[in-house]
């Protein structure tokens, strides 16, 4: 799934973005270990959305919920929740098995939102590192 996840995001990297708001001027928590970045205070999650733990092998992975909101309805969320906490989405990719969101996390820094079936059923939802 991860592989898919990889191909989906180089697939799309190229494709044009649009244009919101300014990211909010928040700080960002420490990073967890072996984690190069953390969510900034504040930042939308979607209801009943239970945090998985992170694993230690893939650094980009900042952040990384399920849900049994099924269908576009994660997608949906953040597609209005990111530009109303003041971040910036730089590009929309929905899909069907995997949808991205390219947003800008902070001042110079674009992070991704993926979401995608999980193993169990339900959704997830990851925050990560942008990639090619």
């Amino acid at each position: 799934m991860r592989a898919a996840i990889q191909l989906l995001a180089l697939a799309l990297g190229g494709c044009s973005p649009m244009v919101t708001r300014s990211p909010p001027a928040t700080d960002s928590a420490p990073p967890s270990p072996g984690h190069e970045a953390a969510l900034p205070s504040g930042f939308p999650v979607i209801a009943g959305a239970v945090r998985r733990p992170l694993p230690s092998g893939d650094p980009g992975l900042i952040a990384l919920w399920e849900t049994d909101r099924l269908g576009s309805a994660g997608y949906d969320f953040y597609f209005a929740a990111l530009p109303a906490a003041g971040y910036r989405i730089i590009g929309l990719y929905p899909g069907g098995d995997i949808a991205l969101i390219r947003f800008i996390a902070l001042p110079g820094v674009t992070w991704q939102l993926v979401v995608h079936g999980a193993a169990d059923g339900r959704v997830a939802i990851e925050v990560r590192l942008d990639r090619p």
